[in-house]
């Protein structure tokens, strides 16, 4: 099977930080964008994986239309470990 033939994943992931400290706790954050049903393009959410065990953290974020949106987002996150933790504290408050 040619790469061609395969349908484009449904399903985007995206390691923003292997160990961003918050509040002296480290967690793993990750992009997740996935196609869904009525909606146009992808849905958006960022999930903060604590290395301790407990509850992750999910935040959802804004629909973006295309690929060529999601992969300049997910460096602009990337590089802004704070804006990575006040978006951390905004879904915690």
């Amino acid at each position: 099977m040619s790469k061609f033939s395969r349908g484009a994943s449904a399903w985007k992931e995206h390691r923003l930080a292997d160990r961003l400290e918050i509040d002296n706790r480290p967690y793993t954050v990750t992009l997740v964008a996935r196609r869904g049903t009525g909606v146009q393009g992808y849905r958006v959410t960022l999930h903060f994986l604590p290395h301790d065990g407990s509850d992750e953290t999910q935040i959802e974020l804004p629909n973006l239309a295309s690929t060529a949106e999601l992969h300049p987002f997910a460096r602009e996150l990337e590089a802004d470990p704070a804006r990575l933790e006040a978006l951390f504290r905004e879904a915690n408050a």
